[in-house]
């Protein structure tokens, strides 16, 4: 029997299913086996079991299951389907002792699709969630001279170079670069377990105050904000800043990060 839960992350679904249709938007998740046909890519790359940002899960891999989500991975299915039981069963286990089974997904251009596990992803998400753990393969574009590949390319060596953070990225190339620089950090310097410790505390604290001073409205990323943000306080010193520190540090720079264009 579907719980209370369900039909209240229904609702979230069919609000998601109308805005998209009257967008004229897909209202279903996307599909990876529809992309890639129309994409060139030179190989598969294994990254093993990884913490994914649950922000960044856009879709599955096969349109298997597409239709039973919207495309924020809200359930669309009826209370009484087995679905809807299947759904409410995993929320229940999720609240008494969390999700602890990996899902399996494809990597694509930072974004990720499910192969299995999207009730997990479904429930995680309508519970706030920031990450599932997940086994990825990661899927290589060709290289191009495309800006979004570009800024691609960048992401792997940051990617490589950073012991695999995955919780930043940026609308425009040279970002990446960009942000190790601010660091005081060498573009081919391997970071140390502390490096990534105090990058993980920093862009959280960041991030935090940011989307509390409502950037999730503007239209670009929050790791772009943060170049902005580096280059006029710094990075050594951020972690010593409490969240209200920050974000009337953020309201000095309000303007200059409403004014960056749109990519």
């Amino acid at each position: 029997m579907a719980v209370p839960e369900y039909s209240k992350a229904r609702k979230l679904a069919q609000k998601a299913y109308r805005q998209d249709l009257e967008a004229g938007r897909n209202p279903y998740l996307q599909v990876l086996d529809e992309i890639l046909p129309m994409t060139e890519t030179t190989g598969e790359n294994d990254l093993g079991l990884v913490e994914i940002p649950l922000s960044r899960v856009v879709g599955t891999k096969t349109a298997g299951r597409t239709r039973a989500f919207a495309d924020n991975f809200m359930p669309l299915l009826p209370e009484t389907s087995e679905f809807a039981d299947k759904w409410s069963s995993l929320y229940l286990s999720h609240i008494s002792e969390g999700i602890r089974e990996p899902v399996i997904a494809c990597e694509f251009m930072n974004c990720y699709y499910i192969i299995e596990g999207n009730k997990r992803v479904s429930v995680l998400k309508y519970s706030g969630a920031v990450s599932v753990s997940g086994y990825v393969t990661r899927i290589i574009p060709a290289p191009s001279d495309q800006p979004a590949v570009k800024i691609y390319y960048e992401y792997m060596d940051f990617y490589r170079v950073s012991g695999g953070i995955n919780t930043i990225y940026f609308s425009r190339p040279d970002g990446f670069y960009d942000l190790i620089r601010l660091m005081g950090k060498k573009l081919d310097e391997p970071w140390t377990q502390e490096d990534r410790k105090l990058f993980s505390y920093c862009f959280s604290l960041f991030q935090a105050a940011y989307r509390e001073r409502g950037g999730d409205k503007l239209p670009i990323t929050p790791g772009d904000a943060f170049l902005v943000y580096l280059n006029v306080y710094g990075y050594q010193e951020l972690a010593e800043k409490t969240r209200d520190t920050v974000k009337k540090e953020l309201a000095v720079l309000w303007k200059e990060l409403e004014s960056l264009p749109e990519t």
